[in-house]
């Protein structure tokens, strides 16, 4: 191959940013579980209610991007929206979703998270 035939090559090689977005989701996959949780209990919830997604977001005065957005488990809700979402759906979405992520490993394999019968966040030291 000649230089000129690999400057051209080069001019119309694709650049993509896979790599940057895979470390993006493996260093925040705490978080995007527990946002895709929420956001399977949301659909569904939709779907029992016949709630369009256009209707969700005037009800929590945001836009239908932003909706989109939560409904694919990509975004990082406040506990404002979290509470909203509750209200407005009638729905527990902290306890269930804690119930989907309640093994996650936080930091090393000593500690995890454990739900508690009163159904609180702690942390416990693994067993043997």
């Amino acid at each position: 191959m000649t230089d000129k035939q690999l400057q051209i090559l080069e001019a119309h090689e694709i650049h993509t940013d896979w790599r940057k977005r895979s470390d993006w989701r493996r260093t925040n996959k705490f978080w995007l579980r527990y946002s895709r949780a929420i956001a399977l209990k949301v659909l569904h919830r939709l779907d029992e209610l016949k709630m369009t997604q256009r209707t969700l977001a005037k009800n929590l005065n945001c836009s239908p991007q932003y909706v989109s957005k939560l409904l694919k488990g990509q975004a990082n809700m406040t506990l404002e929206t979290i509470a909203l979402l509750e209200i407005i759906l009638d729905l527990d979405l902290v306890n269930s979703s804690f119930s989907v992520a309640k093994s996650y490993n936080i930091s090393d394999d000593s500690s995890r998270i454990v739900a508690e019968p009163s159904k609180s966040l702690s942390l416990q030291k693994k067993q043997g």
